[in-house]
This record gives C-alpha cells, structure tokens and sequence, in this order.
C-alpha cells in the first residue's frame, strides 16, 4: 500500500506542474496579444512576418508588402518583432514609394518576353509572331 501511495502523490504532483506550466504558457500568450498594436511588426503563426496596420477587436490588419493589407485573427500573431512605435516613419516620408531602388548597374525591371530582357512591345522591340 505504502508503494501506491508515493506513486498516486506523484501523479497528482506531475498533473499539478503539467497544468500551472500551461496556465503560465496561455496567460504569456494573452499579454503578447494584448500589446498588438499598430506600427508592430510580427510573425505569424504560418511564418509570415507583417506590419500591423490597424487592430479591431479580435482582427488584425497585417501589411505584407507596401500597399498589400491582410486581415487575421489576432491568434495568428505568435511573436511580436519590433513592439508597436506608432506611424511608420518611412511611410510617412515624402517622395518614398517604399520599394528599394535597383541595384546600380540594373537596366530596371525585368521583362520576362521571349526574346530576351529589354525586348517586345513595352522597350521598342517587334512583338510579331516569328514563321
């Protein structure tokens, strides 16, 4: 009997730590998503590292890319980057269109046409069928 009653103590004793660790786990998790804010950059769930744009309620706006806002729920967020600091300074900038300039020594865009970079219609070149 003695036996059996260490091993029931140390079942309740392992149930009791296996809970208060998970209750630790969610309220960390709840002060995380508590403090979302706007100008936050995070990580997803999934991965995806965003801005956040605008909380409301249980929805976040998540700016992927310049110009590209998403919605998701605020659960999605699973780490906070960079805390919320307000406005983004760079998008406020005049005469910022927020992409990175080309690499010096880049003609710009690449075109993807069947003749090669800096052909087809859009640079000048002859976009007619070939026999």
């Amino acid at each position: 009997m003695d036996g059996s009653l260490v091993f029931l103590l140390l079942m309740v004793g392992l149930l009791v730590f296996t809970f208060s660790r998970t209750r630790k786990q969610q309220r960390a998790q709840a002060q995380l998503l508590d403090s979302v804010g706007p100008g936050a950059e995070v990580m997803t769930t999934s991965g995806m590292f965003a801005r956040v744009v605008d909380v409301d309620g249980d929805v976040v706006h998540l700016e992927l890319a310049p110009g590209t806002v998403t919605r998701w729920n605020r659960r999605a967020v699973a780490r906070i980057i960079t805390p919320a600091t307000g406005p983004d300074p760079d998008a406020a900038a005049p005469g910022r269109s927020g992409a990175a300039p080309a690499p010096e020594g880049t003609a710009g865009p690449l075109s993807l046409h069947k003749d090669g970079p800096g052909a087809g219609p859009a640079a000048g070149g002859d976009d007619r069928p070939r026999a």
